[in-house]
């Protein structure tokens, strides 16, 4: 229908030999056309519908419609019927009235039902078809054979009944040539790494070949991060999957759910080791080629795994094909340069698994005169930018990636000037300056709100310290809950206790956010400093607030839970709210500032294998 529009669109203004112009003599036979396939509409509907008494009653009437062209696309009833994925006693009443030949008829793009049963993943359509035609899985149209159709569109069960009954001596053969390559394509597009492996090893020839357009198999497989563990974004969970999945079954009472997280896991951990058994796999048969042959093949899939932070692909490239690890894409960038770039320190990491070669893969200079250190002193994407949370860190991040990478740069690197005549500490200055405002607003308004916070508790606990409950003796000026004789001594200490507490971290707080709204605001000041000091205001914060609910709840002690226990577990369950309020919407950012602060770090050797 699209093409007949656009030939429509086309022909507007030209005329023919009798004087009408070529779009209206299009649009008289589009009208007979429609007219002619008016008089199918209700098979249409009936096949649609799975409504097998009216396609009866319609076929009994005119037997041709049984293999009439009934749709602008030239389909046959059996051909809307397969492809609605249901009405299977429909199918099989149609397949039953057909010949082998008749089920072999084509659409306008040569397509049988069984292609259309393989895009739907109608399996149990395709047996009946096949059942009468067994041929039919060998009918090619102009995209392919059935089977390129079920891993185009990811039907992984039609595929593998497919690939059972396809036959592989035929010429041209959908596992050999283009043909082949394609199909490869699509089933590592379509994510089944199982089968993909299989096909490579019934079809070696298929690793080391390319498709216009969409590369090598490699290349494809090197686009897909979520196939390998480090583009897995729940690494830590393994450490605490059963008390979690025992948690989800105590509160659900459902087993079913802990039953599929399980599955989730298991079957991502499998498709991880599927993915990377079929890099060694391709990069095997890759080997067999020449050095140069392999080495050219080799280099599209390394960069773009650099570029995606596919640390588990580069590192099985490179332990097949070591000097991998020095092709440079056109910029003249390796795969160390495209990760400082990319901003990927899963990537970046492997240098730490290199010998003394990691100072020579540094010092690659692209054709604008930067070096690896002019790279990390650029803004990163901002998918990558937006990792961490706030412009503070952010800039914490950025600094980070500059001093790590100025460890492996000769010294002269440091002071390198470009094409346009900038060091990289400059290229770094002028890129992060908008970033550098941003974190200085950022810093403020959380310590100015933090500041009110801190003083408001500051006040409240001050003047409770000075206003004691129970009051003072009247003669001696002794708070009365501190004489011997009184049972609620111990209340009351807890009490003065945690006040005091209280108001000292609330005041130290105070300082901190103070310090940080005074603060000059250098770049370096970013890496330790202002995290220290935001640390330290919102650790102490934390404690003046837990602080004030002890005291406050000791205080309602003495006052009101005299011979009445039941009040202290109301006060007390009332006063961990907003503790755990803090705990829920703060704490999450103070770990994460502490983290990036003074934990590991991203820079750290992963594995042992050697690379070079």
């Amino acid at each position: 229908m699209g093409g007949v529009i656009s030939s429509l669109s086309k022909s507007n203004g030209k005329t023919d030999n009798k004087g009408k112009s070529v779009s209206q003599r299009t649009r008289w036979r589009m009208d007979n056309k429609f007219k002619e396939l008016g008089g199918y509409l209700p098979l249409y509907k009936a096949a649609l519908g799975g409504q097998w008494k009216v396609a009866r009653k319609f076929i009994a009437d005119d037997p041709k419609s049984l293999i009439a062209k009934i749709t602008i696309a030239s389909e046959t009833a059996l051909h809307i019927a397969v492809s609605t994925g249901k009405n299977l006693d429909f199918v099989e009443k149609l397949v039953r009235r057909m010949s082998p030949e008749e089920l072999a008829l084509t659409d306008q793009n040569g397509e049988t039902a069984l292609s259309m049963a393989a895009i739907v993943g109608n399996t149990e359509a395709a047996e009946l078809l096949v059942s009468k035609n067994p041929d039919l899985p060998n009918i090619a149209s102009k995209s392919g054979f059935p089977l390129h159709w079920a891993a185009q569109y990811g039907q992984k069960p039609m595929l593998l009944y497919l690939l059972d009954i396809t036959r592989k001596d035929m010429d041209p053969s959908p596992f050999s040539g283009e043909s082949g390559v394609k199909l490869l394509i699509s089933i590592i597009t379509a994510e089944f790494y199982d089968i993909a492996l299989k096909l490579v090893n019934l079809y070696p020839d298929l690793a080391t070949m390319e498709l216009n357009g969409l590369g090598s198999p490699l290349s494809v497989l090197a686009e897909k991060p979520n196939a390998f563990p480090s583009g897995c974004h729940w690494k830590f969970w393994p450490q605490v999957l059963n008390p979690c999945v025992f948690c989800m079954f105590l509160i659900t009472k459902d087993i079913s759910i802990a039953v599929s997280y399980l599955k989730y896991v298991r079957d991502t951990k499998l498709m991880h080791h599927q993915a990377i058994l079929l890099v060694k796999c391709l990069c095997l048969e890759i080997m067999e080629l020449d050095d140069a042959k392999a080495f050219s093949m080799l280099q599209e899939p390394l960069h773009l795994a650099a570029k995606l932070g596919i640390d588990e692909f580069i590192e099985e490239i490179v332990g097949a094909f070591p000097p991998a690890i020095w092709s440079v894409n056109e910029e003249n960038h390796n795969v160390f340069q495209l990760a400082v770039t990319y901003r990927r320190e899963n990537v970046f990491n492997l240098i730490y698994q290199m010998s003394e070669y990691r100072h020579l893969v540094t010092r690659y200079i692209d054709p604008h005169g930067n070096n690896i250190l002019h790279l990390a002193g650029r803004l990163p994407p901002p998918d990558r930018l937006n990792l961490v949370s706030g412009a503070a860190l952010q800039m914490q991040r950025e600094l980070q990636w500059f001093k790590e990478v100025e460890k492996f740069v000769q010294p002269a690197y440091k002071a390198w000037k470009n094409a346009k005549g900038k060091t990289p500490s400059f290229v770094f200055s002028e890129a992060h300056q908008n970033l550098v405002k941003e974190g200085e607003k950022w810093m403020k308004d959380t310590a100015t709100s933090c500041t009110v916070a801190a003083a408001l508790i500051a006040t409240v606990v001050f003047a409770a310290a000075i206003t004691v409950p129970g009051g003072n003796d009247q003669n001696s000026g002794t708070p009365l809950y501190v004489m011997p004789e009184q049972h609620q001594q111990r209340a009351f200490a807890v009490f003065g206790v945690f006040d005091a507490i209280s108001l000292f971290s609330s005041v130290t707080s105070i300082l901190m956010f103070l310090s940080i709204l005074t603060s000059r605001y250098a770049e370096a000041d970013f890496l330790y400093a202002l995290p220290k000091r935001l640390i330290i205001g919102l650790s102490m914060l934390l404690i003046s607030i837990t602080s004030l609910m002890v005291a406050f709840s000791s205080a309602l002690y003495l006052v009101l839970g005299q011979n009445k226990p039941w009040r202290l577990l109301l006060v007390g369950a009332l006063a961990s709210l907003p503790v755990t309020l803090f705990i829920f919407l703060q704490f999450p950012l103070l770990l994460e500032i502490m983290l990036a602060t003074y934990g590991r770090g991203i820079f750290q050797k992963k594995g042992n294998r050697m690379l070079h």
